[in-house]
C-alpha cells in the first residue's frame, strides 16, 4: 500500500473522530468547559468535512508507476 493512501485513511479516521467529538462537544450541557476545550470541538466540527475530502482524494490518487515498455 502507497505512503498516500495510508495517510488517505488516516485522514478518513481523523475525519470520523472529529465529527463525534465536535458534536459531543456541541451537545454539552454540563458545566462550563475549559474555553480551549470548547474552541477545539468547534474547530473539529467546522473542520471534519474538508479533511474528510482531503482523505478521499489522497486515497483515490494512483501512485506514479514505470510504463510497462511496449510488446512486440
Amino acid at each position: 500500500m502507497s505512503r498516500l493512501k495510508i495517510v488517505g485513511l488516516i485522514l478518513i479516521a481523523l475525519a470520523v473522530v472529529m465529527l463525534f467529538f465536535g458534536a459531543a462537544m456541541f451537545s454539552y450541557s454540563g458545566s462550563p468547559l475549559n474555553p480551549i476545550i470548547s474552541d477545539l470541538g468547534e474547530c473539529s466540527f467546522i473542520l471534519w468535512l474538508p479533511t474528510l475530502i482531503v482523505g478521499i482524494i489522497l486515497l483515490a490518487m494512483k501512485s506514479k508507476s514505470k510504463p510497462l515498455p511496449p510488446m512486440v
